[in-house]
């Protein structure tokens, strides 16, 4: 078995160590204009789409898609991401800017608030881990990130974040962690990563590629981890410490995420869904929602 988190760790600066845990630098402001984001849903088999301020579902793959209602009087710009329990059905949760974390358990019929325990709203990113189906984390811009263990009905900070703002968090069952996993925190500078028991953030691989936007693993092979950047597709076998590109003319992809059959579905700056059953080499282009 491969000691992920020894090779991590040894190359952890004291530096590095110290910034995260006295927290000097917190997690900054959101971006302005959200980009697109995507989320797969393993219990319903469904991918679904933030674009725009709205939310969209499809059961087929991208052929065809239908809108969920979001909560009344959100306004444009606030919805950033949603993510979705391995093994809890019906269960959505969304996140924003100024609307904080809610939920849904009728995919959106009704909506319930769970900001009552966090300092602010302004959410920049959202993750559910990848198998306890309450546990949440939730980064606010200028307070750090926060962790839920009752499905959102209370939070405890749990760390300052890696130093640059935040604008994709990923959960991921990765062997190797001094607890049940690892986060991924895509910022537009890198792919930067820690054991979920917070003991330090280091940034993956070299990736020089200019602005990161995305990244997502495979849910069978949670070492083989992909990137979307400005300069296209990048992937690697061993959990990020080492990233190739992927060959290939695809196009460039803001938002990313894998099916459990191990389908690659990726988003472009206007929203557009593509799909590749190739690891990334070649795209489909799939109808708009």
């Amino acid at each position: 078995m491969k000691n992920i988190s020894r090779r991590f760790f040894r190359a952890l600066s004291l530096a590095s160590l110290l910034t995260a845990s006295l927290g000097i630098a917190a997690v900054a402001g959101a971006a302005e204009g959200a980009l697109p984001s995507l989320s797969y849903d393993q219990t319903g088999k469904r991918l679904l789409k933030v674009d725009s301020n709205q939310l969209y579902q499809t059961t087929n793959g991208g052929e065809a898609w239908q809108e969920i209602p979001l909560p009344e009087g959100m306004k444009d710009g606030q919805l950033v991401t949603i993510s979705v329990p391995a093994t809890a059905e019906q269960a959505l949760y969304i996140a924003g800017s100024s609307i904080g974390v809610q939920r849904s358990t009728d995919n959106g019929g009704t909506w319930q608030n769970l900001n009552e325990d966090l300092p602010r709203q302004a959410i920049t990113a959202l993750a559910v881990h990848r198998h306890q189906a309450e546990t949440l984390y939730a980064v606010i811009a200028d307070e750090g990130l926060y962790r839920s263990e009752d499905a959102g009905a209370t939070w405890k900070k749990m760390d300052s974040g890696p130093g640059q703002p935040i604008h994709r968090l990923v959960h991921s069952d990765m062997e190797g962690s001094m607890q049940t996993g690892w986060l991924y925190a895509v910022s537009d500078d890198a792919v930067r990563l820690s054991m979920d028991c917070f003991c330090g953030w280091r940034p993956t691989g070299e990736l020089d590629a200019g602005r990161v936007y995305d990244v997502a693993y495979d849910l069978d092979d949670p070492e083989r981890v992909y990137v979307a950047t400005e300069q296209g597709l990048w992937r690697s076998d061993n959990g990020g410490q080492e990233w190739q590109r992927v060959k290939g003319d695809g196009p460039e992809l803001v938002a990313l995420t894998l099916s459990s059959e191990e389908t690659l579905y990726g988003l472009d700056r206007e929203g557009e869904l593509m799909r590749s059953e190739d690891q990334g080499q070649t795209w489909k282009t799939l109808p708009d929602a």
